[in-house]
């Protein structure tokens, strides 16, 4: 296919969609909360008498697995509030209560591998963007951000409150959000989306208030039921104030170290939907290593940020092409290759104003190593239209070392219509001195997803001097078109859950018109009526290199042309299961040689307060340059005293990078907002004529909030 027809294509399938009529939804369902002036003591028993006296919410359906039929137990979640909280009581039936799943206890662990409760909270009611506060009976809480344009924010910790208790009937359990974690609109009653979820984790049983199609996930904000007639509510000053100190010893080959610190985070709800926070002296001790990693492509390997301060609100900031080609990277600010910079201090405010969701951040790192200190800034704007549509601009701003010293500004717009049918696009250049030409990146991308099918089709340019002084780009000098299409039948055959169908085609140009990538990817996945599931995939690739490349010491890719046909297998077990097992291969050919991948993981909880859990890597490559073997192993181990006090061990070890590494972090959430840290990290590289101690270095962090 000839990729300067893309556009022509694409505007096609745009005109198609939009002429087709969206699926409306169904009659909106309603609930009022009553107002109580003594609120609910937060201990999952449900004693008060006031909840006898709420009329509960019971029209549950399925979801999963017969969506639209009536739950197999039965569920009833009331709600009230007073002018500072809203509370969920909530009576979960089990006819089998000793069957209950209850197995995580970490905070923003994976709650949904138990039997949860999930509630989903609209609260601007403008049907675009929710937050999500989920829930075990052992007290264990999730939260995150979502949108419906599929934007996921799992970083997001907010302060609340859940306890749980089983009994013979089954569980209950009693939640209270406060209103300052909440963004709404002031008024006379305040009006909010909701969407409530029960899960039963041993049937594999999701159960959702309002009922929602397959064609539509819990993303779906518009099809949420209202929560309406809340009156009086205050979010107060949301004002919170968070002072850290920190003392550690550090040891490397050439010194031993005893450092103490403070710092200083605040964060100010400035109005009911805009926030600033402060930093100061930024520290992430508690973060843990990047997983360790082999290439055996010529592009950059891409490792995704972790630490919290950067991760809230990340995806108001995001433009572009997640993990490839990003405008703005936070992991620029305060790392140089794989060590950390100090950071002086910054801010950020983001928030909504009026129609118009904003983002403004700029960060200040001190000199190291002999380099100057710099400044990262960056301002993001979307602008809310039609609906659930947006346009927007982005602008970064990189000063103070010459060599990375750039300006980047771009625009881009998202449509979402009808059944999840949605078009994005994006434009950017990047200026930096003495770079004039080649300096752009354009992107236009088309998707819809149902239950049934869904497809996406992309086109990309990014000129060979795009080079954002904040961002990551994979892949530059490039001109090429993504199409991606899936056939999900449901069949009713004996244990099959759903199957899927699918192909990719890939084909990258660089900007002298030469043909560098094709791929052909057609595959199969079954899930099966115990969500274990199998991919099968074969992947036809042509790939043209340019220059000649590293894969491991002394071997090398040459420059030429290649053919790389390969088949991967894939094997994934239920996720809830008190053992949990992976495992996958990749074989054939490779660079004018040979390629065998294979990896397995395991996860076992013998009780629910232990988790233990390995990940092996295995590749095995022959090539006119040479061969080698790479072995790496990933070890966790976690024990959960309480769903406030939790520890965790990570050990890691590549072959081939002869490095190895060992994390250990106790974590103590003393108060909501407020927790101790006891962190021991160790770095080795072995195979070296000197120590094979790179680093090592034991710290205690405490934070305490001090919320008004």
């Amino acid at each position: 296919m000839d990729i300067r027809n893309t556009l022509s294509i694409i505007s096609l399938i745009l005109i198609f969609a939009i002429s087709a009529d969206a699926q409306s939804a169904d009659k909106e369902m309603t609930v009022r909360p009553v107002r109580v002036e003594t609120p609910p003591r937060i201990d999952g028993l449900l004693d008060e008498a006031l909840w006898k006296e709420i009329e509960p919410i019971t029209d549950f359906r399925q979801y999963e697995p017969d969506n639209g039929a009536l739950p197999t137990e039965r569920t009833e979640i009331r709600i009230c509030y007073d002018s500072r909280y809203l509370y969920f009581g909530i009576r979960a039936f089990d006819s089998e209560p000793n069957e209950i799943v209850a197995r995580t206890f970490e905070r923003d662990g994976n709650v949904d591998a138990d039997d949860a409760i999930s509630i989903v909270i609209d609260s601007l009611g403008d049907n675009r963007t929710a937050s999500v506060f989920e829930t075990n009976v052992r007290g264990a809480q999730l939260d995150l951000q979502l949108s419906e344009a599929g934007d996921i924010n799992v970083s997001w910790d907010a302060i609340w409150y859940s306890r749980g208790h089983i009994d013979d009937q089954g569980f209950t359990i009693e939640v209270a959000i406060p209103f300052f974690v909440l963004r709404f609109q002031p008024a006379e009653e305040v009006r909010m989306g909701l969407l409530l979820e029960r899960i039963i984790r041993r049937k594999n049983e999701n159960a959702l208030w309002p009922h929602l199609t397959r064609d539509y996930k819990v993303n779906s904000v518009s099809q949420y039921g209202s929560m309406e007639g809340l009156k009086g509510i205050e979010r107060g000053v949301n004002l919170e104030i968070k002072p850290y100190a920190v003392a550690g010893y550090t040891k490397t080959p050439s010194d031993n170290d005893y450092d103490a610190d403070a710092g200083l985070d605040v964060k100010w709800g400035v109005t009911p939907n805009f926030t600033t926070d402060l930093t100061l002296n930024t520290d992430f001790a508690q973060v843990e290593s990047d997983a360790l990693q082999i290439n055996l492509t010529r592009f950059s390997l891409f490792y995704p940020e972790k630490r919290d301060f950067f991760l809230e609100s990340a995806d108001l900031f995001q433009f572009g092409l997640a993990s490839s080609a990003e405008v703005f990277f936070s992991r620029r600010i305060g790392i140089r290759g794989n060590r950390e910079v100090p950071i002086i201090g910054g801010a950020r405010a983001y928030g909504l104003a009026g129609n118009t969701n904003l983002g403004l951040m700029t960060m200040q790192t001190d000199a190291s190593d002999g380099i100057d200190g710099e400044n990262f800034s960056v301002a993001r704007v979307k602008h809310n239209i039609l609906g659930k549509s947006y346009l927007g601009g982005i602008i970064t701003s990189r000063r103070g070392l010459a060599s990375e010293e750039d300006t980047t500004v771009g625009g881009d717009f998202m449509y979402l219509v009808g059944k999840n049918f949605k078009v994005a696009g994006s434009l950017a250049r990047s200026s930096r001195e003495g770079v004039d030409e080649g300096n752009w990146m354009g992107i236009l991308d088309t998707s819809q997803y149902t239950d049934l099918y869904d497809w996406t089709v992309r086109y990309t340019d990014i000129g060979g001097n795009f080079n954002p002084g904040m961002g990551f780009i994979q892949r530059p000098d490039q001109r090429g078109i993504l199409t991606n299409i899936h056939f999900k039948p449901r069949p009713k055959i004996k244990g099959i859950h759903q199957l899927t169908f699918g192909n990719v085609y890939q084909r990258i140009e660089n900007h002298d018109g030469v043909l560098e990538t094709r791929r052909i990817r057609p595959g199969f996945l079954a899930t099966f009526k115990t969500f274990d599931s199998l991919m099968i995939l074969y992947d036809d690739k042509y790939e043209f290199v340019p220059h000649s490349f590293p894969i491991a010491p002394d071997v090398f890719i040459a420059a030429g042309e290649y053919t790389l046909r390969q088949l991967i297998v894939d094997f994934s077990s239920n996720y809830s299961r008190k053992v949990v097992l992976g495992t996958g291969l990749n074989t054939g050919s490779f660079y004018d040689g040979d390629l065998f991948s294979w990896y397995a993981s395991l996860i076992y909880r013998p009780m629910p307060r232990l988790y233990l859990g390995m990940d092996y890597m295995y590749d095995s490559v022959d090539v006119p340059s040479g061969s080698f073997d790479s072995h790496i192993a990933n070890l966790q181990f976690s024990y959960y005293f309480s769903p406030t006090l939790t520890s965790r061990v990570v050990a890691q070890y590549s072959s081939l990078l002869e490095d190895f590494v060992f994390n250990f972090r106790l974590r103590w959430i003393y108060a909501p907002g407020s927790e101790g840290w006891l962190v021991y990290d160790e770095g080795r590289r072995f195979g070296t004529p000197f120590s094979s101690l790179k680093e090592r270095a034991l710290i205690c962090k405490i934070v305490h909030n001090f919320n008004f």
